[in-house]
């Protein structure tokens, strides 16, 4: 069925909506910065652009898609002109619409831009606005759905195979889906001849990929950091945990609960009005609960049970929520947040007189959350912001002014001293300073399998610790033991209100 708003929303309310979305996707490119996260795909850009070797020269313990992507995306913009991050979020912003538009194309058939802004606004939802690996695989991984659907099968095998060089967690999905197209292709009698055209073109610059950034000469590398096991996480844990309870009966209760509502007949009707009320619930509570949302996974879990009940003839459906669930099986942030929305809005396709209202208060709730809780950042409700201008890859972004003066005060620490490295992960500083002297910009150890080396090459560089910070990496799965080691073999040097110097 394909949506319309025609019964629920005026048109001049629908173009209102429009442009506020518009302002609100702006608004969020701009917002905010975090010393975490933000850095860490840029940095490698950055890296890449100076002519550093993936796996050879920087550690990278995931597949290699991701980095050629954005290096691609990003050719001719250097990681240290002013606008560089503004420019990744916008770029970044225009991937996730596009996503969404083949998500309606899977979904509805049919594209309207009121469903576009819905769709995206729920698919960032809160998620910081970043190049990510994860977004990365659901973007081809639906690509490579929207080949499926239209009979081109080569071309499919050709995607699944891009979204599994994302991030390991999608071999699950590639593998899987690659058994269903390569059945098709023993069924069919002939192929498309603009999919063989096309898949053929498409295999022939992956292999051009493969060579231009040195994966075939380094592929023992590649393979050591990728393939690790001493990093590697157990698959239960990563993928079918964060769907249960830590209590068993608790968790045997939900199992139950889900077995009693496929089994025991009960209208749609019944059930789209409860997920009426729980969809509202959902995306409010965060501002009640420090920006998290909790319950995610079990409406997850739900909605597989009731799309297997009331829809099970939807092919495409059941194909995005096993991207959806192949997206989340992760070191972090198991849930899966980027499709849940989106799946829960296509089971909702019969309640279209209510799309205008929760279009309005995902906006709204998506908003006051960022607003609120801005990503390891302060709120602008309590903290002064300021617009930068002047500083490499940061410029024009809306910021407090803390954030302001600790990179004003790392800008004066590397004019300093050239040869500084700031610690224990400060990849946004990186790509300001341009400098990538170590081999990870996350120096915690199961993203630095090679901090060992680096710490004896290392020996004459000068470091900076962000002691609040290194509460978070002292132990724990996300120890940084490279700043462990530096914080106990160097001297200190210099201390500032952000840093303290370490050196000989």
């Amino acid at each position: 069925m394909n949506i319309t708003f025609k019964n629920s929303l005026r048109r001049p309310f629908q173009y209102i909506l429009g442009v506020l979305s518009a302002i609100y996707l702006f608004f969020i490119c701009v917002y905010s910065i975090d010393q975490f996260d933000l850095g860490f795909i840029p940095s490698m850009v950055g890296r890449l652009q100076q002519g550093q070797e993936m796996y050879k020269d920087f550690d990278y313990i995931r597949p290699f898609f991701t980095l050629i992507f954005w290096d691609f995306l990003l050719k001719w913009i250097p990681a240290t002109s002013p606008y560089f991050i503004l420019i990744c979020r916008v770029t970044f912003i225009i991937q996730c619409f596009v996503t969404c538009l083949i998500f309606q194309k899977l979904l509805f058939d049919k594209i309207r831009y009121e469903i576009s802004f819905l769709f995206v606004i729920c698919f960032v939802n809160v998620f910081p606005i970043m190049p990510w690996h994860t977004v990365d695989g659901i973007f081809f991984g639906a690509v490579s759905l929207y080949f499926y659907k239209k009979k081109w099968l080569l071309s499919t095998l050709v995607f699944l195979a891009i979204t599994a060089l994302t991030k390991q967690s999608f071999f699950v999905f590639t593998g899987i889906m690659s058994l269903f197209v390569l059945k098709d292709i023993l069924k069919k009698n002939s192929l498309v001849r603009n999919d063989i055209i096309a898949s053929g073109i498409l295999f022939l610059m992956l292999i051009f990929a493969l060579f231009q950034y040195h994966i075939i000469q380094n592929f023992t590398l590649f393979w050591n950091q990728v393939f690790n096991p001493s990093i590697a996480s157990s698959f239960y844990d990563s993928s079918i945990a964060p769907y249960l309870f830590k209590s068993k009966w608790q968790s045997a209760l939900l199992i139950g609960c889900l077995i009693i509502i496929y089994l025991v007949k009960i209208k749609k009707e019944i059930i789209e009005n409860i997920l009426l009320i729980i969809f509202p619930v959902v995306i409010i509570y965060p501002l009640l609960n420090n920006g998290a949302f909790i319950g995610i996974n079990t409406l997850f879990l739900l909605l597989i049970v009731l799309f297997l009940k009331y829809n099970p003839s939807e092919k495409n459906v059941f194909f995005l929520l096993f991207l959806g669930w192949t997206s989340t099986i992760s070191w972090g942030a198991n849930n899966p947040t980027f499709l849940v929305f989106i799946l829960l809005i296509k089971f909702l396709e019969d309640k279209t007189r209510f799309f205008g209202a929760l279009w309005m208060l995902s906006l709204s709730s998506f908003l006051l959350i960022r607003l609120k809780y801005p990503y390891f950042s302060e709120s602008i409700f309590s903290s002064h912001y300021v617009f930068t201008k002047n500083i490499p890859a940061v410029s024009r972004l809306l910021i407090p002014e803390k954030e302001y003066e600790y990179i004003m005060e790392a800008e004066s620490l590397s004019s300093q001293y050239p040869n500084i490295i700031f610690l224990p992960g400060s990849p946004l500083l990186d790509v300001i300073h341009g400098k990538y002297p170590d081999r990870a910009s996350w120096e915690m150890d199961v993203e630095y399998p090679q901090w060992k080396t680096d710490l004896s090459r290392l020996n004459a560089n000068v470091f900076a610790v962000d002691e609040k910070k290194f509460t978070l990496f002292k132990d724990g799965f996300y120890k940084s033991t490279f700043t462990t080691e530096v914080m106990k073999k160097k001297k200190i040097v210099k201390k500032t209100e952000h840093f303290i110097i370490y050196g000989n």
